[in-house]
């Protein structure tokens, strides 16, 4: 199995499957304040030796998020929060649903130069539990993270806490809430990346969306992507803090911080925490490590040990013999509530389940209990394959591309089954040198698997060799491509054809068939019905 990624060239259209990544998303202009400015000059006034000169300036802000995001910014983190998992060798990261946002400002708040990639100015920052100050494992570590102000962040009361060097504060944003992160300073330094780090620990990624569920999402898949620079440490709680590092581009790693302050300050734009397990191995290790491990017995459910018969018997009636056999098959023992409301006890097993299995030849089944398994020997149901089934199609129908095109497939096969009834209700009507019509099958569930258009070819053929017949001719009979039967005008097919007699006791109109409450004589012509099933309603 290949890891290679699909990736889309550039300008190519994304294609299902494939990924584009870029470098970054900049916006026209960052984040700030500016002063737009105009100048204008009026020469040739009379009387006025030197031109007058008119002066305007304007100030204006471009806004964008500084000390919070927006609860939509946000799209997904990884590791995902609050879990327990393998996650060693993993480099945390967070998907954001604006491409542009890393770089809607700027680290010391500079408008940067034309053609320029600045670095952005978020940063995703690791660090364990025991370096807050916890326990390894402990799940609950002291808390860097409070709340405050934004007087609180640049203005910092303690004077051993270093805050950032914002420009453009007002005195409204002062009073603004927010979550203040406080590091030592010299655990900062050493998970921090550089400021030539930080412009490799973000991009853009487009997808194609695609056959997928939008759920709100940007429909053209284009997120922004902020990676840490360090590896999730296993057998520790991890702590993972997304900040805003704006004003502190001179307090980086690889920087000299005055010994005067001990804490750091910064805005908290998000903080999560996971476990990380110890790995065990990659999956080749882990599979060639089974035998020694326990081999198939890893997969049965924890259980106490089953104590053997009185009797010491292994017969097959045995309740200790059966239990040890479904639990070393895999099996586990399950509440099953009939539909009738009387419950039982039921064997399950999972498709993961490292047993050797065979095909079940009973299939297929119209219906989730057609699959249901009992032993009339320990009187206890198998519903494995009825759930798989249950499972299967849920899972189906949970994707609506799949449900809107299943939908369209069995109305397509319904107008297919009711178009072959109406054939074979008008092949006796036809003359005997349709030849091609009178060799259709019975018409029933057995002859509903020829489509729509099959059923109109075999119409138009059988009504060409009819004509042919009356004509004296040999039939031209239309290809298989869809060739058109130019040759019979409609008028000349409704005049010429001969007087025929529906079947007694049934109406044909179109493609369906009923019972008619009148005699024979009450009748649709079926020549008629066929007609209009394979050319269109008469515009007589």
């Amino acid at each position: 199995m290949s890891n290679a990624i699909a990736l889309a060239g550039d300008g190519d259209a994304l294609q299902p499957g494939q990924i584009r990544f870029s470098e970054a998303a900049l916006p026209p202009l960052p984040a700030g304040t500016y002063r737009l400015s105009a100048t204008q000059t009026v020469d040739g006034i009379k009387d006025q030796d030197t031109p007058p000169t008119y002066t305007a300036v304007q100030t204006l802000q471009i806004q964008g998020p500084r000390f919070a995001l927006a609860p939509g910014d946000l799209q997904s983190v990884m590791p995902p929060a609050n879990q327990t998992g393998s996650w060693e060798n993993t480099l945390p990261n967070v998907v954001l649903r604006r491409r542009t946002l890393p770089w809607e400002r700027t680290l010391d708040g500079s408008v940067p130069p034309a053609d320029s990639v600045p670095a952005p100015w978020i940063g995703l920052l690791t660090v364990t539990a025991t370096e807050l100050g916890g326990e390894a494992g402990a799940v609950a570590a002291p808390s860097p993270v409070h709340s405050g102000t934004v007087s609180d962040l640049v203005q910092p009361t303690d004077p051993a806490v270093l805050g950032p060097q914002l420009s453009g504060v007002s005195p409204a944003d002062m009073q603004t809430g927010l979550l203040l992160l406080d590091l030592p300073v010299t655990l900062f330094q050493s998970v921090a990346p550089t400021v030539a780090d930080l412009s490799w620990l973000a991009h853009v990624r487009e997808v194609n969306t695609d056959h997928k569920e939008i759920l709100g999402l940007d429909e053209d898949g284009t997120f922004s992507i902020v990676v840490g620079n360090r590896t999730i440490q296993p057998g520790a709680v991890n702590y993972l803090f997304l900040v805003s590092l704006e004003g502190h581009q001179d307090q980086l790693a690889g920087s000299t911080i005055p010994s005067s302050y001990t804490t750091i300050r910064f805005a908290s734009l998000a903080w999560w925490k996971v476990q990380a397990d110890v790995s065990k191995g990659d999956f080749i290790e882990i599979m060639q490590a089974l035998p020694e491990n326990g081999g198939v017995d890893l997969v049965q459910l924890p259980h106490l040990p089953i104590p053997a018969s009185g009797n010491g018997s292994a017969a097959s009636d045995d309740p200790s013999a059966i239990a040890a056999m479904g639990l070393g098959m895999g099996y586990v023992p399950l509440t099953y509530r009939m539909r009738v409301g009387e419950q039982a006890t039921a064997w399950y097993r999972g498709p993961a389940s490292a047993v050797p299995t065979k095909a079940d030849g009973l299939g297929p089944f119209v219906f989730s209990d057609q699959a249901i398994r009992y032993d009339p020997t320990t009187a206890l149901f198998d519903v494995s394959q009825a759930a798989a089934w249950q499972i299967g199609r849920l899972l189906a129908l949970s994707d609506s591309t799949f449900a809107r095109l299943m939908f369209l497939w069995r109305k397509e096969f319904h107008q297919a089954v009711a178009a072959n009834v109406v054939l074979g209700q008008v092949a006796g009507a036809l003359p005997v040198t349709a030849e091609t019509m009178r060799a259709l099958p019975a018409a029933g569930p057995g002859s509903g698997g020829r489509t729509l258009a099959l059923s109109h070819q075999t119409a138009a053929v059988a009504l060409a060799e009819a004509f042919a017949g009356l004509a004296g001719r040999e039939a031209a009979v239309p290809a298989a491509d869809g060739g058109t039967l130019s040759g019979i005008p409609r008028r000349i097919r409704r005049e010429d054809r001969p007087p025929v007699a529906a079947a007694p006791g049934l109406r044909i109109t179109g493609l369906r068939t009923a019972a008619a409450a009148g005699t024979a004589t009450d009748a649709a012509d079926p020549l008629e019905a066929l007609l209009d099933h394979v050319f269109g309603p008469s515009a007589e």
